[in-house]
């Protein structure tokens, strides 16, 4: 949603947006570009993770083809990790550090009224041959006053549809009610949102929902905070309004277990909260101080055990490959994952990201694999524990997957969800997704 909100701030600001989501609809870079001259811009922005960064500098480039005379703008957290090799390229003019909305406001008044750059904070560009990167901008610290994101823009919401396992009721939108996280994960990056957390106000979330709900008939809310549950008190504050208003609705969320208890898990529950994914990571314990998650195992065991007992489905994300890895500590994750009453996972090879403390400790512990940024997708073996090999992390992922699904609990579970309306789609997109699976695992080290 991150363009949207970019969007909304700018009109906002006085100034005509339009948006192109070129993956959302399966465009060429040669596509967009065209698309893009449609509307004659004055600016072109470009939002990029570090896996999809080859694919922004193609765009840039089929931009720069068709309109050389209109400026590039790019942002994102591999831009701010990595400016000056994002800059190198020259098809890009001005790259944008952390939160967009002011800076790119202020570039656009810039270029439209040629003004000067040096004085727009959280702002690089090249200057004579030389890499210029402005005053760091501070975090926007009251969240409530930036616009909800420009969701007029979306020609069709369905293009964000989840998987077919992840909503009851479509159609579903995505929100995201803060930013910043307290946490030191080494694999997570915080250059774009800091660590520094930010909320929105339960009154502000609710009337986003509520705007959703009755102008663009949304039935299923995912909260994509990296931690919706890290204050229950705005949580219970957000549903008592909802209530009010009269408006329930089904909903997901991530989370940490340290987050939850099992008050705060009923009231979930009781307003409409039917699944959680849980960021679980490793099942040994020693790999979890190494990674500074600062969660227990028998944390873990306990939350995932009362969502069950409270029928709230959850996910656990997993990750192979962790500094200090070895086979025996893999096995302890996949019997872990075993032993508590998860009903999906997800399971990851260690990728250590530009921004995040894993990549800058990278060669202490094992090697970098590939400096391709198309391979640092979270499924090619791009980090290779010492002790490890690339072999050994994709034949575990593979045997993790296998082991956790094709067990007569999991498979009963999902033959007896056939006797929903609801159930019937999940299972039957789950099933019809593991030969895929298995082939990308497999195909992902060619």
């Amino acid at each position: 949603m991150g363009v949207y909100y970019l969007a909304s701030y700018l009109r906002r600001s006085g100034h005509s947006v339009s948006v192109i989501d070129g993956e959302a609809e399966n465009l060429s870079s040669h596509q967009i570009g065209l698309k893009a001259k449609e509307f004659k811009p004055e600016i072109v922005g470009i939002s990029s993770t570090t896996v999809a960064f080859h694919r922004a500098l193609d765009v840039a480039r089929e931009t720069k083809s068709i309109m050389p005379e209109v400026p590039v703008v790019i942002g994102g957290p591999h831009t701010t990790a990595v400016v000056e090799d994002v800059l190198i390229n020259p098809e890009i003019d001005f790259a944008i550090l952390g939160e967009g909305e002011v800076t790119l406001s202020e570039l656009v008044d810039i270029i439209k009224n040629k003004g000067e750059l040096a004085g727009v904070k959280g702002l690089a560009y090249r200057q004579h041959n030389k890499i210029i990167v402005n005053t760091v901008r501070p975090f926007i610290a009251d969240l409530d006053g930036i616009p909800f994101p420009a969701y007029d823009l979306i020609n069709n919401l369905s293009i964000y549809n989840p998987p077919p396992t992840n909503y009851k009721r479509l159609p579903v939108a995505n929100i995201i009610t803060s930013r910043g996280c307290p946490n030191h994960c080494t694999f997570c990056g915080h250059s774009v949102f800091g660590r520094s957390l930010r909320q929105r106000s339960p009154q502000n979330i609710a009337e986003e929902i509520i705007h959703l709900y009755r102008h663009f008939n949304v039935r299923e809310i995912a909260f994509v905070d990296d931690t919706f549950t890290i204050n229950p008190d705005r949580i219970m504050e957000l549903f008592k309004i909802l209530d009010y208003e009269n408006i329930r609705f089904p909903w997901t969320c991530m989370s940490r277990v340290n987050t939850v208890d099992e008050k705060i898990l009923k009231f979930m529950k009781e307003h409409g909260c039917w699944h959680i994914s849980f960021g679980i990571e490793s099942g040994n314990k020693s790999i979890l101080r190494r990674i500074k998650k600062n969660i227990s195992l028998e944390a873990v065991n306990e939350i995932v055990s009362t969502c069950h007992r409270l029928n709230i489905k959850t996910k656990g994300f997993f990750i192979i490959g962790h500094p200090e890895e070895t086979e025996e500590t893999i096995e302890e994750t996949i019997g872990f994952a075993l032993k508590i009453p998860l009903d999906d996972v997800i399971v990851t090879l260690n990728t250590p990201l530009p921004g995040t403390e894993q990549y800058r400790t990278a060669n202490q512990f094992g090697h970098l694999n590939s400096v391709k940024w198309s391979q640092y997708n979270m499924w090619n073996p791009v980090f290779i524990p010492k002790g490890l090999n690339e072999n050994i992390l994709l034949e575990r992922q593979k045997q993790f997957y296998r082991r956790f699904y094709i067990r007569p609990c999991i498979i009963k579970r999902y033959f007896y969800s056939f006797f929903s309306k609801t159930g019937i789609r999940r299972a039957l997109s789950l099933f019809r997704s593991l030969p895929f699976l298995f082939r990308s695992v497999k195909s992902s080290h060619k």
